[in-house]
């Protein structure tokens, strides 16, 4: 029963944040089933993460400051974008229903919120539930938005606005460093929980800044 709640405070959060984001796209909502796909293939790519940072981990806890700096932006950062990434490409770039460019934004939050899920249900498992409330209202949205931004160059590719490989290095390039330094910002304690609350809602008027953006761009709204 204890698991069940821990996976319930983990990931209802992230799907509920799925089902807000889907409510963005104003013209041709995304179907569940392949918004499920999307944040399943997100949830798998964790694992994968935690083998790309785990030779990492002690040197991300004791090691100098330039050292834990270069971890967060070259493999946390990088990494988990790039996973990220990669699980909308895997799993739903292709289908038909990916036929809009904000639906590069809609489908990458929600594997970035699929990861977020399984990351939080890591973290109440360690540390209780009591950190469940901050991971589903920081993290999981810190998650989304940088995933998002990159989606939104995602989209550009996919429709061809621009040389493709140039539009997913773009957008991939954003959300690393972005994510970075978010977590660089946190583990240096280099600002006050406020301030980090003010960094994600500068980064969040980006991305409905690109989300307004992406949907002009839609063939499914009436001009």
């Amino acid at each position: 029963m204890h698991l069940l709640i821990l996976i319930g405070v983990s990931l209802i959060p992230a799907l509920l944040w799925m089902w807000f984001f889907r409510a963005q796209d104003s013209c041709e909502k995304e179907r569940p089933k392949t918004l499920l796909v999307s944040f399943v293939a997100g949830m798998l790519a964790v694992a994968p993460a935690i083998l790309l940072e785990e030779p990492f981990r002690t040197l991300m806890e004791t090691g100098s400051t330039a050292a834990r700096i270069l971890i967060a932006f070259g493999v946390v950062g990088l990494g988990e974008e790039a996973l990220k990434l990669l699980a909308v490409y895997w799993s739903v770039y292709r289908r038909p229903e990916f036929n809009e460019v904000v639906d590069g934004m809609i489908y990458s939050i929600t594997a970035a919120l699929g990861f977020a899920g399984v990351e939080n249900l890591l973290y109440t498992m360690t540390f209780g539930v009591r950190v469940a409330p901050v991971r589903a209202l920081v993290s999981s949205l810190a998650h989304g938005a940088f995933s998002g931004l990159a989606g939104y160059y995602l989209g550009l590719a996919r429709f061809n606005y621009g040389d493709v490989r140039w539009m997913v290095f773009r957008g991939l390039c954003i959300a690393a460093l972005l994510h970075g330094l978010y977590n660089t910002l946190l583990m240096l304690k280099l600002i006050s929980p406020v301030g980090i609350v003010i960094f994600l809602l500068i980064v969040y008027w980006l991305v409905f800044a690109a989300l307004r953006k992406a949907v002009s761009l839609s063939p499914f709204c009436s001009s």
